[in-house]
């Protein structure tokens, strides 16, 4: 049997943690792998959230540590995420090491916090072809260009989660032979579908809100890349083409408090709603009158592409490097991005098109997010990028 390792910690539960577990189910259920078993390193007890949903999955975890403190200090803010980033690298270097000398996996797919295993590749020979997975695109520091020029002769394939950042990244001529495109296995069809059956229990002044009235979702942590505070500031001028819209947000972070002060200050917290957590944000596209994405930057942007799924309409800015990509002109609404006139305008658009028009731009999304299912993900990541 052919091992797939993946390799992927995280200080904070992103989208891409959801796409890792998809792809190497994805990978264990596609008969097209029957050689094959993918399984997860699990680095410092970083998946330990995650434990329930993997076992139901039959995933295998591998653990490199006993016992660690991972769980127990903050990693929020740059220096107490850059402690976390320096405590998975020591406290992993020689459990990783010791882990792909016996198990010998054929790949080892990382992503994320990338640094331990390019450091070990560019000192140790591995039988593993090293693949490095892109999530966003990464701004090329100094110390990374470094890193990947050292470790780049010794990486088996890079892949991009869309065209807009495989050309990024194609402007560096040291990485052209190495990059390839993969969109992420975002969509689990079978599971959206029975999730967005599902009711969720909610409060009654905000059940009430939620399948009666007209509002706009908005899905993602408080904090910089996602932008809320533009999106905040627009809103009085937007309840000015529509004083009966609601604004939900789901997801928390540490720009929350500070959210909701500004709102107050707005005097429009009546209309703000807030929800911390949910597991089945499906049920809440179904019913949104449009999904609003004000990112500074995506990619490709997992909440877009649930909600063009379900249905629901998409407002986005046109930020790098996905919404513009999967939109287009034609499967939606793109502002400029951090540019509140042009979102009031585009808000404004949607508000006054015709039902017709509304409803191509849904299905001519539909159709594009294709790529994103999990079966789509498999099928090209064996034959385009593992060469089976």
């Amino acid at each position: 049997m052919n091992k797939i390792f993946y390799w992927s910690p995280f200080t904070s539960k992103v989208a891409t943690v959801k796409a890792v577990i998809n792809s190497v189910e994805a990978i264990n259920n596609s008969y097209k792998y029957d050689n094959f078993k993918a399984s997860i390193i699990d680095a410092v007890h970083e998946w330990k959230d995650f434990e329930d949903e993997i076992k139901e999955k039959k995933i295998e975890l591998i653990y490199l540590n006993k016992k660690s403190i991972f769980n127990k200090f903050k990693k929020d803010g740059f220096l107490r995420s850059r402690f976390a980033y320096w405590y998975i690298f020591f406290k992993s270097f020689f459990p990783l090491i010791k882990t792909l000398k016996e198990n010998k996996p054929k790949f080892l797919i990382i992503h994320l916090i990338t640094s331990l295993p390019l450091f070990l590749f560019i000192f140790k020979k591995f039988d593993s072809k090293l693949i490095l997975r892109i999530s966003g695109l990464p701004k090329m520091t100094f110390l990374r260009k470094f890193l990947w020029k050292l470790a780049i002769k010794n990486v088996y394939k890079i892949t991009c989660p869309t065209d807009d950042t495989f050309k990024d990244l194609s402007k560096f001529e040291f990485l052209k032979d190495k990059l390839c495109v993969l969109s992420d296995p975002i969509l689990r069809i079978k599971e959206i579908q029975k999730m967005r059956k599902k009711e969720v229990k909610l409060s009654e002044p905000l059940s009430e809100i939620i399948k009666k009235k007209k509002f706009f979702l908005s899905i993602g942590r408080f904090t910089k890349q996602k932008n809320f505070f533009f999106y905040l500031n627009c809103i009085p001028e937007i309840l000015k083409l529509d004083k009966d819209l609601f604004f939900l947000f789901i997801g928390q972070g540490e720009d929350k408090e500070k959210f909701i002060e500004i709102s107050n200050r707005l005097n429009i917290s009546d209309r703000i709603l807030i929800i911390n957590h949910t597991e089945n944000v499906h049920y809440f596209m179904k019913k949104a009158y449009a999904l609003v994405l004000p990112s500074l930057w995506e990619d490709p942007g997992f909440v877009l592409i649930e909600a063009g799924y379900n249905n629901c309409q998409v407002i986005s800015s046109n930020c790098p490097n996905g919404p513009s990509e999967i939109i287009a002109e034609d499967g939606g609404y793109l502002f400029e991005s951090n540019v509140e006139k042009s979102l009031i305008d585009t808000v404004h658009s949607f508000l006054q098109d015709t039902k017709n028009n509304k409803l191509s731009k849904k299905i001519i999304l539909k159709k594009r997010l294709k790529k994103f299912t999990s079966f789509h993900h498999a099928s090209k990541l064996k034959q385009n990028i593992l060469n089976l």
